[in-house]
């Protein structure tokens, strides 16, 4: 390919996902103005149904509109520790590479805390699309698949977390790094990215049985073991283990502890969530969101059913391995709580759905509705509704 063909296949590549999320960012910020317009966004903290943590509310003019609406539930805790450092045990299971990105952001270029999050999500989400997009272009050799996977993982109904204060784009970018790299036998930037993705999210830590998985291909092929491989296979064990032996040495309760006392959550044996979630919706106890939780638990085993023989070994392993431990990890109050937003890192299920939808009617019938839930779930989280 010549460099004329060469930078119009990339320009090509980077068209797409930075449209869709761009799309996605206007969309948000239209249904926060609209929302703000109507009078419907409460603008008086609540030390229960509207808990700051002692951050100020952002709810006046344009800033309300656009930046406010987004300061919800863990965001805050985000920005506590970007503007306070872990000054309360309750922060210290909040993993340390977002919020420190986020305060180097806001010195570097004078901005508040909010805007240097929002900033980092957007550039991340963007970088993340861009990413994925590549690795199926260079996988599958088909840019309309990767288009449509693309479109699916950034209008998955919980996908406005992407675009929200959280650290989920960043630990998505990370992974699909991780994960690219190591395809390309590139191991010592796959495992610096699965470091970072383990000092960004506890699931970071999940990348090591896929690159093992990666690394044993490769083995057999006849490729001779190297110490790059062994690098990429422990770093992301490394950046863990380097979090929380820090939150010991400062004297933090345990990871486990925290998670109890504070967030009322457990490991327990994997899918008792669900089992727990079914039985109350069986006795009329479940709110809306468990019912959305619940459902993308379900489709998201379906896939991981169907795309066992569809995709590379790789891709197999990381996503199950994704849903099990995520499917580990019950709340007490709510068994499946978070569980649509986890499902954001399993990008393998993306690339799935972007085959089913090859069909223009499957791939309307697949987008459209996930968009709409989309819509619906990223105003509830303005609401100060808990989407998960």
């Amino acid at each position: 390919m010549n460099s004329a063909a060469s930078r119009r296949s990339l320009l090509s590549d980077l068209k797409v996902p930075i449209v869709t999320v761009l799309l996605a960012r206007a969309v948000l910020a239209g249904v926060g103005i609209a929302l703000y317009a109507a009078g419907r966004i409460p603008t008086t903290a609540d030390p229960t149904l509207r808990p700051y943590f002692g951050q100020t509310p952002v709810t006046e003019g344009l800033a309300g509109a656009l930046l406010g609406v987004w300061q919800r539930f863990d965001a805050i805790h985000y920005l506590r520790i970007a503007s306070e450092g872990y000054s309360a045990t309750d922060l210290s299971v909040f993993f340390p590479f977002f919020p420190l990105l986020v305060r180097a952001i806001g010195m570097l270029l004078g901005l508040d805390y909010l805007f240097a999050s929002l900033l980092l999500s957007t550039i991340a989400a963007a970088l993340a699309a861009i990413t994925l997009n590549r690795l199926v272009v260079e996988e599958w050799h088909d840019p309309r698949l990767a288009g449509r996977a693309v479109a699916y993982l950034v209008f998955f109904p919980t996908a406005f977390f992407l675009l929200a204060p959280y650290p989920e784009s960043l630990a998505l970018l990370l992974t699909l790094i991780a994960f690219r790299q190591a395809r390309r036998g590139r191991w010592w930037t796959a495992g610096l990215a699965g470091l970072a993705c383990a000092l960004t999210r506890p699931q970071g830590i999940l990348i090591v049985p896929a690159l093992l998985a990666e690394a044993a291909q490769r083995l057999r092929s006849g490729s001779r073991p190297s110490l790059s491989m062994l690098f990429s296979a422990t770093a992301p064990a490394a950046g863990l283990l380097t979090f929380l032996a820090w939150r010991a040495s400062v004297g933090f309760p345990s990871l486990s502890d925290v998670q109890h006392d504070y967030w009322q959550r457990v490991t327990w044996l994997p899918f008792s969530a669900v089992a727990a979630t079914i039985d109350r919706i069986a006795t009329n106890e479940a709110i809306l969101i468990e019912y959305v939780d619940l459902a993308a638990v379900t489709i998201m085993f379906a896939i991981g059913i169907l795309l066992l023989k569809r995709i590379p070994l790789p891709y197999a392993v990381f996503f199950w391995v994704v849903l099990i431990f995520n499917l580990s990890q019950l709340r007490l109050t709510q068994p499946l709580s978070g569980q649509a937003r986890f499902a954001l890192t399993s990008f393998p299920a993306f690339i799935f759905l972007g085959e089913l939808g090859a069909s223009p009617r499957l791939n309307r019938l697949l987008l459209y509705p996930s968009f709409a839930v989309w819509v619906f779930l990223a105003g509830q989280f303005i609401l100060w509704g808990w989407v998960g």
